[in-house]
């Protein structure tokens, strides 16, 4: 073990307390959108922080059975309702009531609910777990948030001039798929400087597909 990781292990040995576990949840959320986390956590009130998403003012609540090592049983989930701007919270509920969790960094470990604040009482401070299952299911597992909160992007596709969409397979060029227009017209521009004059040359051009 390293000397930053005794460290860190003897700074934090609680890695269920409330404020290792919000701060679990943030990084995970961030990183999974690859956003960029900052050089520290935020010293605030991290679920009263709104989120940079795009299309989204976010902020999160977590929750978990277990809130200490220490804990031999199972707890009630109850969730804050952070006040501020967000105009949806992001219940985020970590574990499960069998057993603590080991690692608040391992998305299988959590269950999410996307839940607009118009659809909350304005007064209401925390809800329960089961209240928040009847009215918005049973949640999201991590790959389904990612999904969820994640724009869908349309696909740029090279394809042979005269061709529909699904290139032979021979062809080196024909089918690659691209996040952005200017990336495919990259891929063609340094084919074309390639080949120069040649007249066996192929003519390729970009068509834009729906996300899937």
């Amino acid at each position: 073990m390293s000397e930053l990781s005794a460290f860190l292990e003897w700074n934090t040995p609680d890695l269920l307390a409330d404020d290792v576990r919000e701060a679990s949840c943030h990084w995970l959320v961030l990183k999974g959108l690859e956003l960029d986390p900052g050089p520290s956590k935020p010293n605030a009130d991290l679920q009263s922080l709104v989120l940079p998403l795009k299309g989204w003012q976010l902020a999160i609540s977590t929750a978990a059975f277990y809130s200490s090592a220490d804990q031999l049983k199972p707890g009630t989930v109850q969730f804050r309702i952070p006040g501020g701007e967000a105009t949806t919270l992001l219940f985020a509920l970590l574990g499960e009531s069998t057993s603590a969790p080991t690692n608040p960094l391992e998305p299988a470990q959590w269950l999410f609910w996307l839940v607009p604040t118009a659809k909350l009482h304005p007064d209401r401070q925390s809800i329960g777990l089961n209240p928040l299952k009847r009215a918005f299911g049973e949640g999201l597992t991590f790959d389904a948030l990612l999904a969820r909160l994640q724009p869908k992007r349309p696909v740029f596709r090279i394809v042979l001039d005269g061709q529909d969409a699904n290139p032979h397979p021979s062809d080196p060029i024909a089918g690659q798929d691209f996040e952005s227009y200017d990336a495919a017209y990259d891929v063609l521009e340094r084919y074309y400087a390639d080949l120069c004059c040649s007249d066996e040359r192929s003519y390729y051009r970009i068509v834009e597909r729906p996300p899937a």
